[in-house]
């Protein structure tokens, strides 16, 4: 539209409002205002309010997740402060029977093999849950890895047999 037209058109319509009753140029107002006023609403308060009710929900997930990140920093610390791999293989190995006496798993264990930096381990008709934490603390306090595991479930109620191979920790080059 070039500037002659749209000063014809103003000229149009401001002849009209002149025309116009005070009580309809009142209504016009009025309906524009409520124009402005929806406009404003679909475009500034409800894309906010639909936010943060999306917000709402998501935010117990993230808290969740950020207690896990708290809980992984924490260990990660702790298992920083453990001294790395210094230990010998012998001095590793004492430390596994140690540990399987206290766990009170000395009677399932069959054979317990050391081959350089490998630990072969076999345990029969002992009971899971204990083993299982035992195998936890045990590769937390020596860092050790399990690198294979052959659990069978035995007859008895709970009880597995087991073949267990740990590896040391392999120390940096650098």
């Amino acid at each position: 539209m070039n500037a002659e037209a749209l000063k014809t058109t103003l000229d149009t319509l401001l002849q009209r409002w002149r025309l116009m009753m005070p009580r309809e140029r009142r209504v016009l107002v009025g309906g524009a205002a409520l124009l402005v006023l929806v406009l404003a609403y679909l475009v500034l308060v409800e894309p906010a309010w639909r936010g943060r009710q999306r917000l709402q929900g998501e935010l117990p997930a993230l808290r969740a997740q950020l207690a896990q990140l708290e809980q992984l920093s924490g260990e990660a610390r702790r298992l920083g402060a453990v001294p790395a791999g210094v230990d010998s293989a012998q001095a590793l190995k004492v430390q596994l029977e140690r540990s399987i006496v206290a766990a009170g798993l000395r009677p399932a264990l069959a054979q317990f093999d050391q081959t350089g930096t490998l630990f072969d381990l076999r345990f029969r008709n002992v009971p899971y849950a204990p083993w299982l934490a035992w195998l936890d603390g045990a590769t937390r306090e020596t860092r050790l890895r399990v690198v294979d595991a052959a659990i069978t479930r035995e007859v008895g109620t709970g009880a597995v047999s087991v073949k267990l191979a740990l590896e040391m920790p392999r120390r940096d080059t650098r």
